[in-house]
């Protein structure tokens, strides 16, 4: 099936009237580099002064490459929008239609044919994730020898990671070792005394 479908005879009824479609396609969706397959999904369109607004649900397969081991995976991405798609033929007169056409709506084709494809694109491309992960727990490679460690193990040690704290670890463990400031000081006042006291002591005993 096919992700087109012609409205003509939508377009020659009244204002408010509407059509359902159940859609499937097997031909994939480019987005930017990525795929998008096995699309399906369902469509209401009702009819409007301008156009067509159209109502629609879709699944679709990603084809994506996981971030961390590089491996492709697919996943299963649903979405839903709702888009304005207006005439670019007067289906009363065959000329050219006289509604203006808005920066956001889509164009019905001469032939009358409201297409989908574009509109599900735009859609599945906010659905992919900026940075895909084929699941939650991968290990991703070795950065030093490059295996996938989501299905070997390699024999390279694990990289020492440095805490943010081992310098401040560092300098309170020489404090320890040397005793505190305070007790160097107390420690210098005990051991030396004070001048000035043994100097009143002599003059009291003589």
């Amino acid at each position: 099936m096919s992700l087109q479908f012609n409205v003509a005879q939508l377009l020659k009824t009244n204002v408010g009237q509407t059509r359902e479609y159940d859609f499937e396609s097997d031909l994939p969706i480019d987005l930017d580099g990525v795929l998008a397959s096995n699309i399906s999904g369902h469509a209401k369109l009702i009819l409007t002064n301008f156009g067509i607004i159209a109502t629609v649900t879709a699944r679709a397969t990603l084809h994506l490459i996981c971030a961390r081991c590089l491996e492709p995976f697919q996943t299963r991405a649903q979405i839903a929008f709702e888009e304005e798609y207006r005439p670019s033929i007067d289906i009363t007169t065959g000329l050219p239609s006289t509604i203006p056409v808005g920066d956001t709506a889509f164009l019905i084709s001469q032939n009358h044919n409201l297409d989908f494809r574009e509109a599900i694109r735009q859609n599945l491309l906010l659905a992919v994730d900026l940075i895909p992960v084929c699941r939650p727990d991968c290990r991703g490679l070795c950065p030093d020898c490059g295996a996938n460690r989501n299905l070997q193990e390699c024999a390279c040690r694990p990289e020492e990671t440095s805490s943010p704290f081992a310098i401040l670890e560092a300098l309170l463990g020489d404090q320890e070792q040397s005793g505190s400031p305070s007790e160097q000081k107390s420690h210098v006042a005990t051991s030396t005394g004070h001048p000035k006291s043994h100097v009143g002591d002599r003059r009291a005993n003589g």
